[in-house]
């Protein structure tokens, strides 16, 4: 499993937008997507992916063609893209939960 943590800078407004423009279709490999939203009323990820390389395929070929025109609408111009801090999953329980191997 794959998981990470990023701080992105943007709202639930539009993450909702970016949602949208993504599609209904979940990505292969994706186990979950929490958005919590912070102090600020910025966002905070929480992705549990099956593999980095579904990760990382997703975000090449879905998200990155989309979120550059999303966050110029906005008036949102980032340096670069925001830092993902990989964390260890203990246990995933639930619905979403990964059936074990």
């Amino acid at each position: 499993m794959y998981a990470f943590e990023q701080h992105v800078p943007i709202n639930a407004e539009i993450h909702a937008r970016l949602m949208e423009a993504l599609g209904p279709e979940v990505p292969e490999g994706l186990i979950a997507h929490i958005a919590l939203v912070t102090d600020d009323g910025t966002l905070r990820y929480l992705d549990l992916w099956r593999t980095r390389a579904d990760c990382d395929r997703f975000t090449d070929d879905r998200l990155h063609p989309v979120i550059g025109r999303l966050l110029a609408a906005a008036g949102i111009a980032p340096e670069s893209e925001p830092e993902r801090h990989e964390v260890d999953v203990a246990y995933v329980w639930g619905e979403l939960a990964p059936v074990p191997a």
